[in-house]
């Protein structure tokens, strides 16, 4: 009997550290996504930024304002809005066939026009499987006070 109940604690053990430990590889890609848009923001890098959006991606503001694509990308092209990083952290990634949720925190300290620009925010990320790669189809940051 102790040999059964001690087989049958490692059997759900395992089978409980199976289910934690499994990752997609849609879960994957979408978290090496995040982790390059989060690259491409540290580095000023509009090309990439332009790359990884949709030809139609919006953007909603922490003050509700709705940025197209080009919006969105402009003052970082032009040098205007300048970032040292923008760290996401708390990820979540949810998989929906070929579309996938993400929700993260967001520090990010930047500068628009010379003036800080800096805060915490909550984010969700809406990305769209097309062609095999990942896109960012829209997104949105809520600050954090």
């Amino acid at each position: 009997m102790k040999r059964f109940m001690y087989f049958a604690i490692l059997a759900s053990a395992a089978f409980c550290f199976g289910q934690t430990a499994h990752v997609s590889q849609d879960e994957e890609t979408v978290r090496k996504f995040v982790d390059d848009f989060s690259a491409a923001f540290s580095k000023n890098d509009a090309a990439a930024l332009d790359r990884m959006t949709a030809p139609d991606y919006t953007f909603v503001t922490p003050t509700g304002t709705i940025q197209n694509k080009e919006q969105r990308v402009a003052p970082i092209r032009s040098g205007d809005l300048k970032y040292d990083y923008a760290k996401y952290d708390e990820i979540k990634v949810r998989i929906y066939g070929e579309m996938a949720i993400v929700t993260a925190h967001v520090t990010v300290k930047s500068e628009l026009k010379g003036a800080p620009l800096n805060g915490q925010f909550r984010s969700t990320l809406t990305l769209l499987k097309v062609k095999g790669m990942w896109e960012l189809v829209a997104s949105q940051a809520s600050a954090i006070d």
